[in-house]
């Protein structure tokens, strides 16, 4: 096993743990950066614990799911959850449909609907950027519309937006626990040449004496969805009735025979009705105020990503480019992610320490590719002023291009890879145009805003760090923790701190049980139980590891009591423990304190003698 697979392994047998335990999960799936757990019970999970866990990001959840945060290597981390859950990868999504577990209507709809299209989510943003592509070799000459090289590059653009039944026919098959290739075939005659040009000709056709409308499904969504799911109520009553021996060839031809009249003659004339109904209604509100609407859209989008609520939104935006063949919402649902590439890339600028300023760097690259998760989590959310900056950046971009009537032409990616979807197959127009223009802006108005409020933790990652806390050299002193001797961590008997696997530092023999703040800084990490031990990250984001007597934790916090919670901020001898001396000592261990810098940042530690009386928030003792 390599480093990498070890290092998954252990997170996922974490995460595994922290949700409930592998008898708590139903299934598990990933998006772009999130495990998506279906629990049993998911009230089981301490999101603390969760989010405390090395590895993960944040916690929400939502829309059914208890989404764990991994990153954007989620996908290598799946198949070891799966793993550790005994979950294989072809029952991962069905895992979940006979648990006995109950969600809301709302839930259990989008959960079906999303399970029915995200499995083509990739290949339609694929054909989007080279549908665009080829508009733009068209535009500047390169290309004609009669050239065999546009033919067939444009069939492997639109292939699957024309086939969508098929497709979506194959995914809903097995959302809904049928054959899919029995509802993919239901899909193919939705879209059976010699059909369609037989209900399209002149006087149509019937079957049996009832007219059968005359209707296109190419590029459908909701006829293949309702049809598969009455496909699926035909099959369990078929199995009722048809013997054992028989159901593989009779079975199919029972569903088809009865579900391909149904889907012309009644599904979908009234799926098609309805989406037109959706489609307009969805438009029409948009439509009322566009500049209304693209600010609000623009400004909050990334809030509604957030919370992963996001994935109910795709069907939806999925009918209206396939009804219309044209999407003026998620064109603007585009700028936020250049607005939140622009608050990466203030926040970049405006930082000293040189890891803050390449993590700010690497942000802006992921939005840019379409990945905003590290931009929320590393920097938005942890200084709100910033993601304030990506709301006022998308939502005045996205007020000018609901201005301006942009759409969006094709299913396309995030950030650059939107670019292509705003290409009118027409030409360039206002909508690529009108989409770059705004894209920059809502950038730069995003980084100038995040540039001005980053400068707030320029200095410090910890909040409330004062600047005279960093030297001119970018260390930081560290003062006594605790009343006692200062001990080189060579002599403190416990091999993990002597042998410095944890990293180097000091230690005190205290004649006092009060520790306090060496530094300005941030409290990262609390052992909450055991009361003995703390992290802080300082201002000039080198992290340490306070721990207060040694194998203390036996002690399950018994005389010890901790004085700060994570997350808070502190300043050079804020009190951040109290620990009885006596109680430790006939426990049976030693009261030694240990300062270890667990993550130096590639800084340099300058010790100062040892064997010499300390007093806590006085005495410096180390540099680093």
């Amino acid at each position: 096993m390599g480093k990498r697979d070890a290092e998954y392994t252990v997170l996922a047998e974490a995460v595994v743990e922290a949700v409930g335990g592998k008898e708590n999960i139903i299934s598990v799936t990933n998006c772009m950066t999130r495990l998506r757990f279906v629990l049993k019970d998911d009230t089981l999970p301490n999101a603390e614990k969760v989010k405390a866990i090395k590895g993960v990001a944040g916690v929400m959840n939502q829309g059914g799911q208890y989404q764990v945060i991994i990153g954007t290597h989620v996908s290598d981390v799946t198949p070891f959850v799966r793993q550790v859950c005994g979950i294989s990868a072809e029952n991962a999504e069905s895992a979940g449909e006979n648990n006995g577990k109950k969600d809301n209507l709302w839930n259990r709809f989008f959960k079906t609907i999303s399970g029915c299209i995200m499995p083509m989510i990739g290949p339609m943003i694929a054909g989007g950027i080279i549908k665009g592509l080829l508009t733009i070799l068209v535009t500047v000459g390169v290309l004609t519309k009669t050239d065999g090289t546009y033919l067939l590059l444009y069939a492997a653009s639109d292939a699957v937006l024309y086939f969508m039944p098929i497709i979506v026919g194959f995914s809903a098959g097995k959302v809904f626990n049928c054959n899919p290739y029995v509802t993919a075939a239901i899909g193919a005659a939705l879209v059976y040449p010699d059909l369609v040009s037989a209900v399209s000709a002149e006087g149509g056709i019937s079957f049996m004496g009832i007219p059968v409308a005359n209707a296109s499904y190419a590029s459908t969504l909701f006829p293949i969805l309702m049809a598969s799911f009455v496909a699926s109520l035909l099959e369990k009553l078929g199995k009722k009735f048809i013997p054992r021996m028989l159901q593989l060839m009779l079975v199919p031809s029972f569903v088809l025979a009865l579900t391909v009249p149904l889907a012309w003659l009644v599904i979908g004339p009234v799926m098609n009705t309805i989406s037109g109904i959706l489609s307009t209604g969805v438009n029409g509100i948009f439509g009322i105020s566009p500049v209304v609407g693209g600010v609000l859209i623009g400004a909050f989008w990334q809030v509604i990503v957030l919370l992963g609520l996001h994935a109910a939104f795709i069907p939806i935006l999925i009918n209206n480019l396939v009804t219309t063949g044209s999407d003026p919402i998620n064109a603007v649902m585009g700028l936020t992610v250049w607005a939140l590439a622009g608050t990466a890339l203030g926040y970049a600028l405006r930082q000293k320490d040189i890891e803050k300023r390449t993590t700010g760097f690497g942000c802006m690259a992921s939005a840019l590719c379409g990945v905003t998760e590290p931009t929320i989590y590393s920097i938005a959310l942890p200084n709100i002023k910033t993601f304030a900056a990506a709301w006022v950046g998308g939502g005045i971009a996205g007020g000018v291009l609901g201005a301006l009537g942009g759409r969006l032409y094709g299913m396309a990616g995030d950030g650059l890879f939107r670019i292509p979807g705003m290409i009118n197959p027409a030409g360039l127009d206002i909508s690529f145009y009108g989409f770059i223009v705004c894209a920059l802006a809502a950038m730069g108005a995003a980084a100038v805003i995040s540039f001005i409020f980053s400068g707030e933790k320029a200095v410090s990652a910890a909040d409330g760090a004062e600047t005279n806390e960093v030297n001119a050299d970018g260390s930081v002193d560290i003062a006594a923790f605790v009343d006692g001797t200062l001990l080189p961590i060579e002599k403190v008997e416990d091999e993990t701190f002597s042998q410095k696997l944890l990293g180097d530092g000091v230690a005190i023999e205290p004649v006092d049980g009060l520790v306090s703040a060496p530094a300005a800084g941030k409290i990262v990490t609390v052992m909450e139980d055991s009361k003995h031990a703390l992290g802080i990250e300082l201002a000039n984001g080198t992290e340490i590891l306070i721990h207060a007597g040694l194998d203390t934790v036996d002690m399950k916090g018994e005389g010890f009591e901790m004085l700060v919670s994570e997350g808070d901020s502190v300043k050079k001898g804020t009190p951040l423990l109290k620990f009885d001396l006596d109680k430790v000592a006939k426990a049976g261990h030693k009261k030694t304190v240990v300062l270890v810098v667990t993550d130096a940042k590639d800084r340099i530690l300058k010790k100062f003698a040892t064997g010499e009386n300390v007093k806590a928030g006085e005495s410096c003792i180390l540099q680093i």
